[in-house]
């Protein structure tokens, strides 16, 4: 992992394990000043248990956090989703003078969106969808989700699973527990590899 280059960065934090573990690593940078950023989308009924637990924690690690109640509903589309994020990602950006802002994008996220913009028709260009750039940071791209996992328990970072991750009726799902899920680290490689 490269940590951002020394400034003021927004930090979306969501409660699962990757921006929970993000948030816990670079916090302890003394280069970098951060400012949590949460969105409850509202399409979840626990989605406010989500809200209290980065509150908690970025409050006990004294982090500033900003925190917006979306309420799109159960119905609302990932696309719908994420737009809705990444506009309240870049509106904290602007408010706060961010010099950029860091998502916890993991390895598993890259090989999961090659395979379902693959499975779109996307082409070439869908293999490499998810990079790093001076405005939106991925520190973590080259790292397993398992390794997050691992580096929450050892450090004992609480974290909320999102009941959703496991429904399949989501076709990114389907991808994650049909076939990213079952990858060896050997065609983890290969596929990081095609797609660099």
């Amino acid at each position: 992992m490269v940590l951002p280059k020394p400034g003021h960065y927004v930090v979306a934090v969501s409660g699962g394990v990757d921006s929970m573990v993000l948030l816990d690593i670079l916090r302890k940078s003394a280069d970098l000043s951060l400012t949590a950023a949460h969105l409850d989308h509202g399409i979840r009924d626990d989605s406010a248990e989500d809200r209290k637990l980065v509150e908690f924690v970025s409050g006990t690690l004294r982090v500033p956090i900003v925190c917006l109640a979306a309420n799109l509903g159960p119905k609302t589309s990932e696309a719908e989703a994420r737009e809705a994020r990444y506009d309240f990602l870049h509106k904290v950006q602007k408010d706060n003078n961010a010099d950029g802002i860091i998502t916890a994008h993991h390895q598993d996220d890259v090989i999961e969106t090659a395979i379902l913009n693959m499975l779109r028709g996307t082409g070439r260009k869908g293999l490499t969808s998810l990079k790093s750039d001076k405005n939106m940071i991925r520190p973590l791209l080259r790292v397993p989700k398992k390794q997050l996992v691992k580096y929450a328990k050892d450090n004992d970072i609480k974290w909320r699973e999102d009941k959703t991750n496991s429904d399949e009726k989501y076709m990114r799902n389907f991808v994650r527990h049909n076939y990213v899920a079952k990858m060896n680290s050997a065609e983890r490689n290969k596929m990081i590899n095609l797609i660099e």
